[in-house]
């Protein structure tokens, strides 16, 4: 490549900005079980061009610090749903607005050991006609040849990712939670990181709020917060604004972390645990 093309190259690179595509997912989190074998994932293309959409299963762990990294292989103490989890489609095409409706089903848990098995479902798109930049090379233009080509032809394409915990229960599992303590970061003053540990035979899923003692409404809230098996710890990370850092920061404030497990409907709203600390 001549250092034209080379430093044509690079400044495309640089300067083109395609439409990325917009998808709306709903649900965005799966549990079934062996006699709740099947569920709907409902995409919507909130976009202006029509895109591409490619679904995978992978299998993920969740570090300490809540994260979710990839797994490439199986610990003793794991278990995946991917082997046992079947969708369709794989992939699709949506123009702007549209919407289709992918189905999930779980392989019978009649012959599979008692506990909860996870994976990820990845949904990747991109615009169709993501952006393209032509970028003429020497020759190009009224001097070149009849219907010759010499343009360099640059195909640059958004791409966003998605992904969807898939979960299997199997059997009657349970879980309890505490609250071990939280502090302000002292590597970075908007953060609170509050310490929560898990007991039990299944993930938990819920909201954490934050509340000045005395005060009823809180004063921070942070939703879709999991632990999920075999993890027995998590710290929760929660970025705080100016305003509302200054707010809790010396006061005593009530930390409670509330079930919103769908699957669980009988805890919805239920305090899985609480903590009151001075800030």
């Amino acid at each position: 490549m001549t250092n034209f093309l080379r430093a044509a190259v690079l400044a495309a690179l640089a300067t083109a900005a395609p439409a990325a595509a917009e998808l709306l997912v709903a649900p965005t989190r799966v549990i079934l079980t062996p006699t709740t074998r099947t569920a709907e994932l409902v995409l919507v293309n909130k976009g202006t061009e029509a895109a591409a959409f490619r679904l995978a299963l992978e299998n993920r762990r969740m570090r300490s610090d809540g994260g979710l990294e990839a797994a490439a292989d199986t610990r003793p103490d794991e278990k995946f749903a991917a082997d046992k989890l079947r969708f369709s489609p794989r992939q699709l095409v949506l123009e702007p607005g549209a919407r289709q409706v992918v189905r999930i089903m779980a392989a019978a848990g009649a012959d599979l050991p008692q506990g909860e098995y996870r994976s990820h479902l990845r949904l990747m798109s991109a615009p169709i006609s993501a952006g393209r930049t032509q970028v003429a090379a020497p020759g190009a233009g009224a001097s070149a040849a009849p219907g010759a080509d010499n343009s360099l032809s640059i195909e640059l394409i958004a791409i966003r990712s998605i992904t969807i915990p898939v979960i299997l229960r199997v059997g009657k599992l349970d879980a309890s939670v505490a609250v071990d303590g939280a502090s302000l970061a002292q590597d970075a003053s908007n953060q609170l990181v509050v310490k929560l540990t898990r007991q039990g035979t299944r993930s938990t899923y819920g909201d954490i709020s934050l509340t000045v003692d005395g005060e009823k409404q809180p004063a921070w809230l942070v939703r879709g917060v999991a632990i999920y098996t075999p993890n027995t710890s998590r710290d929760v990370i929660l970025p705080l604004p100016p305003e509302t850092r200054a707010k809790l920061a010396g006061k005593r404030v009530r930390i409670a972390y509330v079930s919103t497990d769908g699957a669980e409907p009988a805890l919805a709203g239920t305090v899985l645990a609480s903590l009151t600390a001075a800030l």
